[in-house]
């Protein structure tokens, strides 16, 4: 949907980043000269070029990576959690083109500290700034200031889906004024304006901002002649092919060499930046993880080893990213002989020992998984992985299952924590939660599932 004052907008976005960065440069010196009792200036030896260089080039930084980040763009049919996760991305690159510049730049060493207060109040208030001005912009809209007016032309399998999501968003501003197509369909109580042949009279004799086209199959080939009749009038439109409607996923446009094309998948962790983040948490984690919990590790293989034959650790091969096979570790909570079973495990499973059953509770025999998430076989958050017999299973009856193959596994997942645990769970269930996570990662959502599962592996009666 394009919005026609976005260049308004864009423009106060820019005027108030630079405000904010500029205000972040000074609370951070004043901050940092009350905290640590140490006057940059005297270091910077009133040299009033740096001083001037330094907030000045700080602030354009910010406004070119917040360029390169999309945030110069609508969020008015978005999430909040998107717009905050393109801020945190855009602060990141900024503070760490300025943490190597004070390395490289022993002159300004002392500006580290600085750097990550900058960083912090930075985030912070383009965060808070961002989500009232959405609050305010969402409030004038439902009162009716900034709606736009668009037409549906054509039905299929999304139109009820598409009505149904403008009816139920005010916020959005969007008003739909009647529909187009070959006949009147009684299911849609909106104004029928006519076949696809009165198109052209209709932006004759009244204004219109923007056109849905919705063909369906069989009248594919009035596409080119509607898309024709919109740009004669000068009218904006967007396409809902039939298609859609069998994807759950956000969709989006790249090129090729030129060639615009269309995704069905938009897969956040493709994008490097992306990637970089989770690895870093991931080792960052695992490795803090390791050290605080070694004792409860070590405790741990000394009691398997002591109440049942066999070794404490159990390794099984399991289909990974690019559906690529690795060697999967856990603490040992089954007895020896059941190892070659590969039935999937249930609760209060007939092959666990006693001091397995408890590991298996609170989720302690996935720990070793950590030494998995350091290798770079899975990371801390997300699908699941499943040995090579059930994936060929799988993906032979479960639809869209191998999806998941298209992020890293992880030692817990979104379906874990919305109880979708276990062979006694709906794998296309499960399969739903873990496309939705997929398609819809941050950095965020990562914590938000690690924060579920330490609640769970703690106080869930019904961990496993």
């Amino acid at each position: 949907m394009i919005k026609e004052n976005q260049g308004k907008l864009n423009a106060l976005h820019i005027a108030i980043d630079i405000i904010i960065s500029l205000s972040g440069c000074v609370i951070s010196y004043y901050s940092f000269k009350i905290l640590f009792n140490t006057d940059l200036l005297v270091i910077l030896k009133y040299d009033y070029r740096l001083i001037i260089l330094i907030p000045s080039a700080t602030a354009l930084l910010q406004v070119l990576f917040n360029k390169n980040f999309d945030l110069y763009r609508s969020y008015r049919s978005t999430r909040f959690i998107f717009e905050f996760t393109n801020i945190l991305k855009s602060g990141l690159a900024v503070f760490t083109v300025l943490i190597v510049v004070s390395i490289i730049t022993s002159k300004l060493f002392f500006f580290q500290i600085p750097i990550m207060f900058y960083f912090f109040l930075y985030t912070a208030l383009s965060g808070i700034y961002r989500f009232f001005l959405r609050k305010l912009l969402r409030f004038m809209r439902s009162k009716g200031y900034n709606k736009k007016t668009i037409v549906i032309i054509g039905i299929n399998d999304c139109t009820e889906t598409f009505i149904q999501k403008i009816k139920s968003s005010p916020t959005l501003g969007y008003e739909i004024l009647g529909y187009f197509n070959p006949a009147p369909n009684p299911k849609f109580k909106m104004p029928y304006l006519g076949g696809f042949k009165e198109l052209s009279g209709y932006y004759k004799k009244f204004h219109t901002d923007e056109a849905i086209i919705m063909l369906s199959d069989k009248s594919q080939l009035s596409f080119n002649h509607i898309v024709a009749i919109c740009e004669n009038w000068g009218v904006k439109f967007s396409i809902i092919p039939n298609m859609f409607s069998n994807f759950s996923s956000r969709i989006y446009i790249s090129s090729f060499d030129g060639i615009p094309v269309m995704g069905m998948r938009n897969v956040p962790l493709d994008n490097l930046f992306n990637k970089f983040i989770k690895r870093t948490i991931d080792i960052l984690i695992s490795l803090i993880m390791l050290v605080v919990l070694s004792p409860l590790m070590i405790i741990t293989a000394v009691i398997i080893r002591l109440t049942s034959p066999g070794g404490a650790i159990f390794k099984q091969e399991r289909v990974g990213l690019g559906r690529k096979p690795f060697i999967m570790y856990k603490f040992r909570s089954m007895r020896i002989e059941t190892e070659s079973d590969i039935s999937m495990t249930e609760k209060n499973d007939e092959r666990c020992t006693g001091f397995g059953r408890f590991i298996r509770k609170f989720s302690i025999d996935e720990l070793p998984q950590l030494f998995n998430v350091l290798k770079g076989d899975m990371s801390l958050v997300g699908p699941r992985p499943e040995i090579p017999f059930y994936v060929d299973r799988f993906r032979k009856s479960v639809p869209l299952y191998m999806v998941k193959h298209y992020v890293k596994p992880g030692i817990t997942g979104w379906a874990q924590v919305n109880d979708l645990r276990g062979g006694d769970t709906s794998i296309p269930e499960r399969i739903k939660h873990d496309i939705y996570y997929i398609e819809n990662w941050s950095v965020a959502f990562d914590f938000k599932i690690m924060f579920k599962t330490l609640f769970k592996a703690v106080f869930s009666k019904n961990a496993r």
